[in-house]
């Protein structure tokens, strides 16, 4: 009998993994995936992501068009230089779009869920980054999901309603599919910036 989200919070490590469906992860939860910022969920998860939350993909496609509007850049640790250099990234890459739970997508008894948005490559298909920048973005996005995370908590400690707050995290295996990083890769990402995490992968995979 495999697993549900539900049945692996409590395990010790950092990042916990399980078969099952993603979308039933608990009320409250964060859905993170990886995304692109050209403002398209095409493809792959994101597509289904799209179908499933389409008022959160509103919020990610506007969120795209106001810094296509720019072209503001900003430093990111090079995680494969010897000295962790930085490098200059054009936003919003390295950065992460925390979306609250939409009533539209919501609504007729669905769970709330916020959406995270990893800006993980600049481009997408034929477009996308290298493994090596897509990890370097993935970091910086990560510490600043957790910036942003601990800040929401923080100014939302004292609300009675649960849901104003973001929840536990979880994610696809996110950067393995089309991004084609391999996820073991991206998980010692994910530990380096000390995330607590449950991934949760389709049955058999």
């Amino acid at each position: 009998m495999s697993k549900t989200p539900e049945d692996v919070i409590g395990d010790e490590s950092q990042v916990k993994e399980v078969p099952g469906d993603l979308f039933g992860a608990p009320q409250g939860s964060c859905l993170i995936h990886a995304c692109n910022p050209q403002g398209v969920w095409g493809a792959g998860i994101a597509k289904v992501f799209k179908q499933k939350y389409p008022a959160a993909y509103e919020c990610y496609k506007e969120s795209c068009n106001e810094y296509q509007k720019e072209n503001v850049h900003h430093d990111i640790v090079d995680l494969h230089s010897e000295d962790e250099d930085t490098i200059s990234v054009r936003l919003p890459l390295g950065t992460a779009l925390v979306i609250p739970p939409q009533p539209e997508d919501f609504e007729n008894g669905r769970k709330k869920h916020w959406i995270v948005c990893l800006f993980n490559s600049s481009g997408f298909g034929k477009e996308v980054d290298s493994p090596e920048a897509i990890l370097n973005h993935t970091f910086a996005a990560l510490q600043d999901l957790d910036m942003q995370l601990v800040s929401l908590r923080d100014h939302n400690e004292n609300s009675d309603d649960e849901q104003s707050m973001p929840g536990q995290l979880y994610s696809c295996r996110f950067n393995s599919g089309l991004f084609a990083v391999p996820w073991e890769q991206t998980r010692e990402v994910i530990e380096e910036v000390g995330l607590s995490m449950t991934v949760v992968y389709p049955e058999g995979e």
